[in-house]
């Protein structure tokens, strides 16, 4: 029977663990002999929300460093995602005809298949011509490195490594780790591991770690990517980010005016007394709240704990869809959609897309920024122009409307990417 995964690391702590050294070997035979449970459930960490308690007590998280056998070290082991610039890169396929079997499930691997396939990969690394050349399990030639200064740790030569992908190009090769979703921090043996390995077995090229994910937003893929580099290879804890950006998949379409979006059909327009901007300045999460509550996610709890923010935050980004007709807050707390809402949620992406842009040009903020924009020209309008109509029309005062304010150029940013019906320049926009 299996023994649960925190009683058997709390059991297996207590009999084997000295709990006074930095570094603790554990043979395949400790683990299972102690607990009953397989090697691999014990030891599968791949974020420090894995760690057990008994581990995280001591300031413990654990490496593979032979066939059968793992050391726990004492130090940190994981690196935290850093945050990418947003709004998100719109990146249009290079394909001369849809990848159809690519559409099919929801795994890492179709999704770096996808991304290679349409030159996504090209596009973040800077460079043509990568070819797909590494996929699977290898072993890793023995090396020697320490964790802060905890160390020399020996890892034996035949431990087994694996990165979900892996490119070569002309100078260099890229070793991707790749997610669905995106977790708050991995482990960094998931890079080390595979960049030591191909640092011994290929000198002559540069090795650049890659960390992927990928996340569904508004029916649309949105691909994250963080490049990272090792300034020591003897420390584990050498990491620095050197470059991230996010890409938002789109096909090429044609763009849409202000006049057609204007013209749009809506089921209802938006109050005019609507004049108090919810602070939610990413749009990409306002078009996604109706269909995060479709699927359930619908409480402020909820949904902070989706974004991983604070549930006053998710308010927010629920007032700003309840602003645009798509969901109410009903009286136990709870989000639901509208009939609208509904509509929006079963339309395909590109309908779903000219619907809300539809919807924001009717919300007052938005559509008189669009009218002022029209009238200055080339000049166009920017962030004290539209505090200064906000603090007219609202009831915020202070230095809320200039908060106010970013929220709304935020939303036109989106209005941009989305259709090319504006454009910006130099924080001010005008009509395209």
């Amino acid at each position: 029977m299996i023994m649960p995964f925190e009683a058997a690391w709390e059991k297996l702590v207590q009999e084997r663990v000295d709990i006074s050294s930095d570094l603790v070997v554990l043979t395949k035979k400790d683990i299972e002999s102690s607990t009953g449970n397989e090697l691999r459930l014990m030891a599968k960490m791949d974020s420090s929300e894995d760690v057990p308690v008994a581990l995280r007590r001591h300031g413990y998280f654990i490496l593979p460093v032979k066939n059968g056998e793992y050391a726990l070290v004492r130090g940190n082991g994981f690196h935290k995602l850093e945050h990418l610039p947003e709004p998100p890169t719109v990146f249009r396929p290079k394909l001369d005809f849809e990848l159809v079997t690519l559409n099919v499930g929801d795994s890492e691997m179709q999704h770096l298949d996808y991304c290679y396939n349409i030159g996504l990969f090209e596009k973040f690394a800077g460079v043509t011509g990568l070819r797909q050349t590494i996929r699977g399990r290898k072993r890793l030639p023995a090396i020697d490195f320490s964790v802060g200064k905890v160390g020399p740790i020996h890892v034996r030569a035949g431990v087994q490594v694996e990165v979900d992908s892996g490119c070569e190009g002309r100078d260099a090769i890229m070793l991707i780790e790749a997610k669905i979703g995106q977790p708050p921090d991995f482990i960094v043996r998931q890079l080390f591991y595979p960049y030591r390995k191909w640092r011994i077995e290929i000198p002559a090229k540069q090795i650049r770690p890659w960390f992927f994910c990928s996340e569904e937003v508004s029916g649309r893929r949105l691909y994250k990517f963080w490049e990272y580099e090792f300034s020591d290879d003897t420390q584990y804890q050498s990491l620095r980010l050197t470059r991230g950006e996010n890409f938002l998949v789109e096909p090429v379409r044609q763009r849409l005016t202000v006049e057609e979006l204007l013209r749009a059909r809506v089921r209802r327009r938006v109050e005019a007394r609507l004049w108090d901007v919810p602070q939610a300045d990413s749009f990409w999460r306002v078009a996604e709240i109706p269909l995060l509550v479709e699927q359930g996610v619908n409480t402020s709890s909820k949904v902070a704990e989706h974004y991983r923010f604070d549930p006053r935050q998710s308010s927010y980004y629920r007032q700003a869809a309840e602003s645009l007709g798509l969901v109410r807050l009903e009286k136990d707390h709870r989000y639901t959609l509208t009939d609208l809402g509904r509509e929006y949620v079963s339309r395909p992406a590109d309908e779903r897309r000219q619907l809300l842009a539809g919807l924001l040009t009717q919300f007052p903020p938005v559509r008189t920024a669009l009218e002022l924009s029209a009238k200055a020209g080339e000049r166009g309008i920017g962030k004290a122009d539209i505090a200064r109509f906000i603090e007219r029309h609202s009831t915020i005062a202070n230095s809320t409307p200039s908060r106010r304010a970013a929220t709304v150029l935020a939303w036109l940013r989106w209005l941009q990417i989305a259709t090319g019906a504006v454009r910006e320049r130099q924080e001010r926009f005008s009509l395209s």
